[in-house]
């Protein structure tokens, strides 16, 4: 909460700080219990490392912005490359997987949604240099791609969406650069299917709400992930139609990815419970009610 609420940017930075010290021990407790703690345990450190290599370059970066004007090139090469190795962006994208594939349900769900909103939400309040948005644009448009690619060669549903979340990165980072209000818009339907997936996972049964949850994902009509990019491509088709044509093609190939998941959750629970469709009916529903709530920004 510090993060968002605080007006100066040593305050969100602060605020980030003090959400990843309470998400480490919480990530390490979650798999305390299981025989994988040990995994856990190594996925914990491989996020840390590269968490705070980020805050080291971001603290570094804008202590030399406040306080000199010497060299702001190389000053501001150092806030891209923190912000790259925080929010997993090329060339720092590769600790994503590892560490979704090492962590339990809840942790995934920490790496993936929660630590992710107060970096973008810094971006888009910092009044950033155009070439710097540039740069972070075409950065973050290559992870799309990269996480697209080598999402294919998963066997694993962790491994799948760590690299899921960096092929969203494209998305999310071209949006709280040109409008916050549609990130925040995004990245709210994106935190409700990642709940729905991670909480479908910890049930062990509910192989329909895992399915739907991929095919939304994908942006797969009428399900809520279809909304949500199509919000997205609309604020973006203001901007730049090449960055709304390559982020499409990359969202469709990874259609291929998802399918893989789809198919391999079926096969492990074909016959899924009653209770599941409630989750797939707000899979359904909701997207086209957040859509609605959107308009007056359109």
């Amino acid at each position: 909460m510090m993060a968002v609420f605080s007006k100066g940017i040593i305050g969100v930075m602060v605020g980030m700080e003090i959400t990843f010290f309470m998400v480490i021990p919480l990530m390490l407790l979650s798999g305390a219990k299981k025989p994988t703690n040990l995994s856990e345990a190594e996925g914990v450190l491989v996020y840390f490392v590269f968490q705070l290599l980020g805050s080291m370059f971001m603290f570094l970066s804008v202590i030399l912005m406040a306080f000199s004007s010497v060299g702001s090139l190389w000053v501001w090469l150092m806030f891209v490359m923190g912000v790259s190795s925080k929010l997993g962006i090329f060339p720092f994208h590769a600790w994503v997987a590892t560490v979704t594939g090492l962590s339990s349900w809840l942790g995934v769900f920490f790496v993936l949604v929660l630590m992710k909103f107060a970096p973008y939400w810094m971006l888009s309040g910092l009044g950033l240099p155009s070439m710097v948005v540039m740069v972070l644009i075409v950065l973050s448009a290559l992870t799309t791609m990269l996480g697209a690619i080598a999402a294919c060669n998963q066997s694993t549903l962790r491994g799948l969406l760590g690299y899921s979340s960096l092929s969203q990165s494209g998305f999310m980072m071209s949006l709280s650069l040109v409008s916050v209000y549609y990130y925040v818009w995004y990245f709210f339907l994106y935190s409700v299917i990642m709940f729905l997936l991670a909480a479908s996972c910890l049930q062990k049964s509910s192989s329909l709400a895992v399915m739907m949850s991929l095919a939304s994902l994908s942006g797969v009509p009428p399900l809520m992930g279809m909304y949500m990019k199509f919000g997205a491509l609309y604020c973006l088709s203001s901007v730049s139609m090449s960055l709304c044509v390559f982020l499409m093609v990359w969202s469709l190939f990874g259609f291929f990815y998802y399918f893989n998941g789809l198919v391999a959750v079926y096969y492990s629970n074909p016959n899924p419970d009653k209770t599941e469709w409630s989750a797939m009916m707000v899979n359904i529903f909701f997207g086209p009610v957040m859509l609605m709530g959107l308009m007056p920004f359109m």
